[in-house]
């Protein structure tokens, strides 16, 4: 009974959470709006360090310095262009840290495949963009 109980409460105190979700098809204020960026944001967040990850764990060590700079320079890139601190007030750019989460996602995608392929070229590593 008691094990029941518990399972049920915890159904009932999920629902609001998922409703809420549901939400995210079709946003209706904008408390929604955040909620569904930060959710969409911490997937992206989530696949960015995956591919950092995997690649760390094929390049030699003298490479991980140069991936590990180069992944640092971007993330002072990505803050410098999306962040911003007007009045006294902070504030993040959604559609700028999405966009270039998933570059530099595609980035990494890439890089790990061409390491995985004919080898990684130092060069690329360090790069912040593909440019």
């Amino acid at each position: 009974m008691l094990k029941k109980l518990v399972l049920a409460t915890g159904l009932l105190l999920g629902l609001p959470t998922i409703a809420y979700a549901a939400a995210c098809d079709v946003p209706k204020t904008g408390f929604d709006n955040v909620y569904c960026f930060a959710k969409v944001y911490m997937d992206l967040d989530r696949q960015l360090n995956d591919n950092y990850t995997m690649l760390m764990k094929i390049v030699d060590p003298a490479k991980k310095q140069v991936l590990r700079d180069g992944q640092r320079s971007w993330i002072a890139m990505r803050d410098h262009a999306c962040y911003a601190t007007e009045g006294g007030s902070d504030s993040v750019n959604i559609n700028c840290a999405l966009s270039t989460t998933r570059a530099r996602i595609q980035f990494l995608s890439d890089r790990l495949a061409e390491c995985r392929g004919t080898g990684c070229n130092v060069s690329k590593l360090g790069r912040v963009t593909e440019d």
